[in-house]
């Protein structure tokens, strides 16, 4: 007796099997890609949330003085001074009032740098934890001309 060409239905089987591990592992691997694509391209957001919020109308900060990993800061609107200080984090604190503002988590420790530019601009370099470097420039406002007598000041 001849037998005809064909496959059995083991053979089937395990073709099915192989086909639908094959399918699960790149469906995971996609779902991985996809995720790592969403974080990837929110980072730059926050950095960005952290250097607006530093040049705020809200706060006004005035740029007094100007080391690596710290600035110092005065509100225009409160008159009072603060620091930004650059550890595995950025955060403002009240000069010796103790409190603080987080502004931005996610430094690699010691990579922050600060450098004073020209016309109250302040470079801001750091790198993530995860080895993204980044980079920004904060514009402060100037200090004001203020005129008692007609009660006028310009903000620069």
């Amino acid at each position: 007796m001849r037998r005809k060409k064909g496959f059995t239905l083991l053979e089937c089987l395990i073709a099915l099997i192989i086909m639908a591990l094959i399918t699960t592992l790149v469906s995971l691997q996609i779902r991985v890609i996809k995720s790592a694509t969403v974080r990837s391209s929110a980072q730059p957001l926050d950095w960005y949330v952290c250097l607006t919020e530093l040049e705020s109308a809200d706060h006004q900060f005035i740029l007094e003085r100007v080391e690596q990993q710290k600035l110092w800061l005065t509100s225009q609107r409160s008159g009072l001074t603060y620091e930004l200080h650059a550890t595995d984090r950025l955060y403002l604190s009240r000069e010796n009032h103790g409190g603080y503002m987080l502004l931005f988590d996610d430094i690699k420790p010691g990579s922050v740098l600060f450098s004073e530019l020209t016309g109250s601009r302040v470079a801001v370099k750091a790198e993530r934890k995860n080895r993204q470097p980044i980079l920004g420039v904060v514009k402060f406002y100037e200090k004001t001309n203020c005129q008692n007598e007609g009660g006028l000041c310009n903000i620069n």
